[in-house]
């Protein structure tokens, strides 16, 4: 069937955009004869929408481009930048003039709206809108066309995540058939793990406007805050059986962060997308269902910067055409219903333009001089990871600075090396206070997200809140791990295992033939007339190996401790002062590793992605990603550590159950976490039993419930996502380098461990009461107190490790993530098997 015989099909079936509309966007030749068909006859290609903005700029003084970077997988990120030719003529003057509107002298003339689309791979509905209204905006001659590009800049974003685009796109068009199938059972309909609604690493980007872990987001911050929006649209995709959605949503789930004149401003807006979508004809809700609490999405990340954020949900098609509850959705309905609210959103602002001025303005009233007093913060002898702290306020634009010398207060010590202040009185106030906010009462404990996720319980800092240093303690320079210089006399190297980067610098010394041992236990060494206290966990590197000449070892590890910014210590004699002597078999030879990622059928896309990203780019190490179908197959002896990520890997039968237990009795070590863990107790490969929810959900009790309460009673029985404490053994082996005895982790599943009959077999467990941050129903507050949450069990030559929680939440919890490496490099070694 060709494309205009498609075409008819659709227009037959009532699915093409009412005439009303097509006739609104003036010309609709360009983009047809670009793409070869109509719009929404199939799926685009992100480099079709590059190729077409790039066309667009070309041939129109209204618009132009900016870039905002590269995907993991190189595709460029465009937005298109509509406005008037002689606003387009001064933009550089415009820009110069947005640079200053958090200090609060910026002149507010025009309105900037940003218009962004399908962060969601899968979501496509509205990057094909977004083209359809480049097109109109970049043509049409009508006079609210023509007002609004003389009143402000619109920003339009086609596609946030290039990557998961594709990967969808590629899906649905190979799926489908010459005739539309709106059957739901479709393949078509059913994509194939991960689907296409994450980036490359499997990382939902609309859950990183906070964290900043991915380049698409980085390149979307540095966006928001060059050209300081006033209003952000978030346009999504839901499931098919529902209808269209837009905020303010469910106002009790909105943060307290959130001031009402946002709110009130996004209700008149509200108002304008009601009469259009009413206009369609077409049913939608805006008060139920989402919330606007986590600032970490982009309808949520403007509400705490200034601007105003709304959020648009599709039901989506998946494809073509899909059956759903109010009759087929499609792709080109769909489309039409986000243009429908992409033009009502244009129109609202521009009607109310004097007011959002007026909101952002106020926002930033008061907040151009620094204060005197902040939050000293300190990773807790991580360098790396303060300087990843850094990198996120300062692309945040969130002012901080250095310690230019270690500072002692209230009896703990806060180094230069590993701190930072940052005032709380500055222009990004807000947004700070929302970076560290800490709460566990709740007007509604219903979220869509988590309900907690403070920078100080993800890089587990320590904080002293109201400091007020003197200035000639601070710097706006980093300072640098000391020079390292080279004695003939020196023995061995040490590195201190709380550095983030030490697991990247150890895999490349062992990846070049060097033996390195760690330490089990403190030690004491006399270092530059002083004792220096070493804790377990501290590498050892020995510099007389054999295949190396003299000094070769020496500036191997000097040039990876100066590449990952390590402080590098050299031990004149092996002597010990207190502890053990550098001979002794109180260091533990380590062996390279080989680690085996279990991904596919029942894993959880995301939690494999950050395991993923994490072994790639923390640590470099090339990591096979082998789906679970195939394990049966694959010749475990080859490898050295298995992982398994949440998930149900119930489908794996006791054949696959028998070789993972052989993996491990000859030496291999098992890392499981979450839900892997009920699979791993089926198979007797975990002798820890595994509580599941019907355990803890025995702890509710029903009684005098009505039915008006059933929808709070199931809101307190979720864990959407609270930050509870780790009390870890300090000595275990997986808690080497962690630098203290607690761990902020995030719980977001109702999963726990039984305490084991083996009392060595336990690495931490939940502090009682367990809540540090968040909403967590007093009832499993009491359920998980005290209880176990992990453990790494020795079976024959090797271990498995259960972890009740993941430690890598989102690649931010750095705080967390060395518990992997400890499993990783000294398990089995380090438990003596």
């Amino acid at each position: 069937m060709n494309s205009s015989l498609f075409c008819r099909v659709l227009l037959l079936c009532g699915l093409l955009l009412p005439l009303g509309l097509v006739a609104a966007q003036d010309k609709t030749d360009a983009l047809e004869t670009y793409l070869g068909y109509p719009l929404g006859s199939w799926h685009l290609r992100h480099d079709q929408i590059n190729g077409f903005l790039q066309q667009l700029a070309a041939g129109s003084d209204r618009v132009s481009l900016e870039s905002t970077g590269f995907s993991h997988e190189h595709r460029e990120q465009l937005t298109a930048v509509i406005t008037s030719p002689t606003n387009q003529a001064r933009l550089a003057q415009i820009l110069a003039n947005r640079s200053r509107v958090k200090q609060g002298t910026a002149e507010q003339d025009l309105l900037i709206i940003w218009l962004a689309y399908s962060i969601h791979g899968d979501e496509a509905s509205g990057a094909h809108a977004a083209m359809a209204l480049a097109q109109q905006l970049a043509q049409s001659r009508e006079q609210w066309v023509q007002e609004l590009l003389t009143q402000a800049v619109v920003l339009i974003t086609p596609t946030q995540n290039p990557d998961g685009f594709d990967r969808f796109s590629t899906w649905a068009n190979g799926n489908a058939g010459l005739n539309p199938v709106s059957d739901e059972e479709h393949r078509e309909h059913m994509q194939a793990w991960p689907g296409g609604r994450y980036n490359h690493f499997l990382a939902d980007l609309n859950r990183d406007w906070l964290f900043l872990r991915q380049p698409e987001t980085r390149g979307r911050i540095a966006l928001f805050h060059k050209w300081q929006p006033h209003l952000v649209c978030d346009f999504h995709e839901m499931g098919h059986n529902q209808s269209y959605f837009f905020q303010p949503g469910v106002p009790e789930r909105t943060h307290p962060l959130t001031s009402k004149r946002n709110q009130e401003l996004t209700d008149k807006l509200a108002n304008f997308h009601r009469r259009a979508l009413d206009g369609r004809k077409q049913p939608y809700f805006s008060r139920q269902s989402f919330d606007d609490f986590f600032y970490g999405k982009g309808s949520t990340y403007p509400d705490i910067n200034g601007a105003v954020g709304m959020l648009f949900e599709q039901a989506s098609a998946r494809g073509q055409i899909q059956d759903s509850d109010f009759g087929p959705v499609s792709l080109q309905q769909a489309l039409g219903n986000h243009l429908t609210t992409s033009v009502s959103s244009l129109q609202g602002a521009l009607a109310l333009k004097a007011e959002l001025l007026d909101y952002q303005r106020a926002f930033y009233r008061g907040k151009r001089n620094l204060g005197r007093s902040g939050k000293l913060l300190s990773t807790r002898g991580d360098g790396a990871a303060r300087d990843d702290l850094a990198a996120l306020l300062r692309q945040h634009q969130v002012q901080y600075s250095y310690l230019r010398q270690d500072i002692r207060e209230d009896k703990k010590v806060f180094r230069a090396m590993d701190s930072l202040f940052v005032p709380d009185e500055q222009p990004q106030s807000a947004l700070l206070a929302a970076l560290f906010d800490q709460r566990t009462e709740f007007a509604d404990a219903t979220f869509y997200d988590v309900s907690a996720w403070d920078l100080a319980s993800a890089y587990n800092l320590a904080v002293e809140n109201d400091f007020r240093p003197e200035w000639e303690q601070l710097s706006e320079l980093p300072l640098l791990p000391p020079r390292f210089e080279p004695s003939d006399a020196a023995v061995a190297l040490l590195l201190d295992w709380r550095q983030g980067n030490a697991a990247a610098a150890l895999a490349k010394l062992q990846a070049r033939g060097v033996r390195v041992r760690v330490a089990s236990k403190p030690f004491t060494q006399r270092q530059s007339g002083r004792n220096r206290e070493y804790g377990p966990g501290t590498l050892l590197i020995l510099l007389q190996q054999p295949g190396f000449e003299a000094g070769e070892i020496q500036a191997l590890t000097q040039q990876l401790a100066h590449q990952f910014g390590l402080p590098l210590e050299q031990s004149l004699s092996a002597q010990a002062m207190v502890g053990a002597d550098l001979g002794s078999d109180d260091f533990y030879p380590l062996t390279p590793i080989k680690p085996l990622l279990v991904s596919g059928r029942g894993s959880e896309p995301t939690e494999v992605g950050e395991l993923w990203q994490y072994l790639d780019t923390r640590i470099g190490i090339p990591t096979p990603l082998v789906d679970s179908d195939r394990l049966e197959k694959v010749t475990l002896e080859n490898y050295s550590h298995l992982l398994l990520a949440d998930g149900d890997y119930m489908h794996l039968d006791e054949d696959v159950g028998r070789k993972l237990a052989n993996f491990v009795n000859t030496g291999g070590v098992i890392i499981a976490q979450k839900g892997a863990l009920i699979w791993l107790k089926k198979r007797n490969l975990l002798r820890t039993d595994v509580r599941e929810d019907r355990f803890f959900l025995q702890q509710f009790s029903t009684a005098e419930l009505s039915w008006e309460d059933r929808e709070s009673f199931k809101a307190r029985q979720a864990i959407g996502g609270a930050i509870l404490e780790w009390q870890l053994d300090p000595l275990h082996p997986l808690s080497w380098g962690l630098g203290s005895a607690s761990l902020p982790v995030m719980k977001n599943q109702v999963l726990g461990l039984a305490d084991s009959s083996d009392p060595f077999v336990e690495a931490a467990h939940y502090r009682d009461p367990p809540l540090r941050n968040g909403f967590l129903a007093p009832e499993y507050g009491r359920a998980f107190g005290g209880t176990t949450a992990m453990v790494a069990e020795p079976r024959g030559k090797g271990a498995v490790v259960a972890l009740a929680d993941n430690l890598m939440f989102r690649n931010v919890w750095l705080g967390a993530e060395r518990v992997y490496a400890n499993a990783l490099f000294f398990l089995p070694v380090a438990l003596g098997n």
